[in-house]
C-alpha cells in the first residue's frame, strides 16, 4: 500500500489538470475521429478524454515528483545512467517483489498506449513499436537531463530496462488492441460529405480553421512588424504619401487585426467558397458548410452573413456587445439546430419553385 500511496500525488494532479487542458489536446483527437469514421459516438468521445487524461497521467507517473531543493539534491545524490539490460535479474534478487512490480507497472503504464495506437489511431505496427520506444527514450531522456535542464542534476534514473518493459507495455497494448478488433470490429462509415453538421462537428472544424488563420497570421504578423522596425532604423519610409499604412503599419496590435482579418477572408471566404462550402478544416471532418443548394445573390449574401458571424466572434473585443450576440448566438443554434445563414433563402425554397415543381434560378 505505501509503494501504490507513492504514486498517488501524481495521479491527483493528472486529474486536477485534465479538466483545463482536455479541451484543447482533444480537438486533435476528435478531428482525427470525424476524418477516419465520419462521425463521433458518445464512446468515442469518452476514448478521446481517456486518451488525454492516460496522457497526462503517464508524464505525471514518469516525471513527478521533483525535488523541491534542486541543489541540495543534487549535492546529495548522483545518478548515473543504468545501461546493464539484465538488471532487472539482480534486482529481483536484491529487493524481491518490489522490484517486480515496478517492471510490471513499467508494462502496465504503456499498454494503453499500445492499445490506443492500435484501436483508436489504427496505426501499423511498423509506426506503432518505434513510437511506443520513442516515447519512452523520451521519458527517460526528460529525467536523465533534470527536465531538460530545469534541474541542474537528474532525479531520476536513466533505466535501459525501462525502455525494455515500457515498449513491451506498448507491444502487448498493440495486440490487445488487434484481438478486440476481431471481437469488436471497427465499424465502417460512409466518408461522403456531410451537409447537415451537428455542433461538435461544427466546433471541431472551426477550431482547425481557427488554428490554421493563427498559423498564418502569427507569423506573418511578426515578419512584417521586423521589417517594419528595420526599415524605421534605417530611416525608409516607402509608404509616408499614405499615411493610413504608416499607421496600420505602426500600430502593432491594429496590424496584428488586418493580417487577422485578411487570413480569415481567405481561409473563411475565398477557400470555401471555391470548394463547394469545405474549409480546410471541414474538408479534414468531411462537412460543408453550405447546408443548401444557394447559387446567384443567394450565394453572395450567405456567405456574407457567414463571414460576419465569424468576425464578430473572432474580434469580439472589437465589437460592442459582442459577448451578449456570441450568447445568443449559442442559444439560438441550441434552439433551432441550425445557424443564422442556414435559414437564410436558399434554390430550393417553395417560393421558387414553379407549377410544375421544378427550381426556377431567379439570379
Amino acid at each position: 500500500m505505501g509503494y501504490i500511496a507513492y504514486f498517488s500525488r501524481p495521479f491527483m494532479l493528472a486529474v486536477a489538470l485534465w479538466p483545463f487542458i482536455s479541451a484543447v489536446l482533444t480537438v486533435p483527437v476528435l478531428a482525427l475521429l470525424y476524418h477516419r469514421y465520419n462521425r463521433i459516438r458518445f464512446s468515442q468521445v469518452l476514448v478521446a478524454y481517456g486518451t488525454v487524461l492516460y496522457a497526462i497521467g503517464l508524464l505525471c507517473f514518469t516525471l513527478y515528483p521533483m525535488p523541491e531543493d534542486a541543489a541540495a539534491y543534487c549535492a546529495a545524490h548522483h545518478l548515473t545512467p543504468q545501461l546493464n539490460p539484465l538488471q532487472f535479474i539482480g534486482d529481483i534478487r536484491t529487493d524481491g517483489l518490489f522490484a517486480i512490480m515496478q517492471l510490471a507497472l513499467n508494462v502496465a503504464f504503456f499498454l494503453p498506449l499500445g492499445f490506443i495506437m492500435g484501436r483508436v489511431f489504427r496505426w501499423p505496427l511498423a509506426a506503432a513499436l518505434p513510437f511506443g520506444f520513442a516515447t519512452s527514450l523520451m521519458i527517460e531522456t526528460l529525467q536523465l537531463t533534470g527536465f531538460l535542464g530545469l534541474y541542474p542534476c537528474s532525479y531520476r534514473l536513466f533505466d535501459v530496462d525501462d525502455l525494455i518493459t515500457n515498449t513491451l507495455g506498448a507491444l502487448l497494448g498493440y495486440a490487445a488492441a488487434r484481438l478486440f478488433d476481431r471481437l469488436v470490429p471497427p465499424r465502417k462509415n460512409d466518408l461522403t460529405t456531410v451537409t447537415q453538421p451537428g455542433f461538435l462537428r461544427r466546433c471541431i472544424t472551426y477550431m482547425i480553421d481557427l488554428t490554421v488563420i493563427m498559423i498564418v497570421a502569427i507569423p506573418v504578423t511578426a515578419l512584417a512588424t521586423i521589417g517594419y522596425d528595420a526599415l524605421i532604423l534605417r530611416n525608409i519610409a516607402i509608404w509616408q504619401p499614405i499615411p493610413a499604412i504608416a499607421h496600420v503599419f505602426g500600430n502593432d496590435v491594429m496590424f496584428a487585426d488586418v493580417v487577422t482579418l485578411i487570413a480569415l477572408l481567405i481561409f473563411e471566404l475565398l477557400v470555401p467558397w471555391m470548394r463547394g462550402g469545405r474549409t480546410l478544416g471541414g474538408g479534414f471532418t468531411h462537412m460543408t458548410c453550405e447546408t443548401r443548394v444557394r447559387s446567384g445573390w443567394r450565394r453572395v449574401l450567405f456567405y456574407a452573413v457567414r463571414t460576419a458571424v465569424f468576425m464578430m466572434v473572432i474580434f469580439m473585443r472589437l465589437i460592442p456587445r459582442a459577448g451578449l450576440l456570441t450568447f445568443a448566438l449559442l442559444i439560438f443554434y441550441w434552439v433551432t439546430k441550425q445557424m443564422p445563414y442556414d435559414l437564410l433563402p436558399a434554390d430550393d425554397d417553395p417560393r421558387n419553385v414553379g407549377n410544375t415543381g421544378q427550381i426556377t434560378h431567379l439570379a
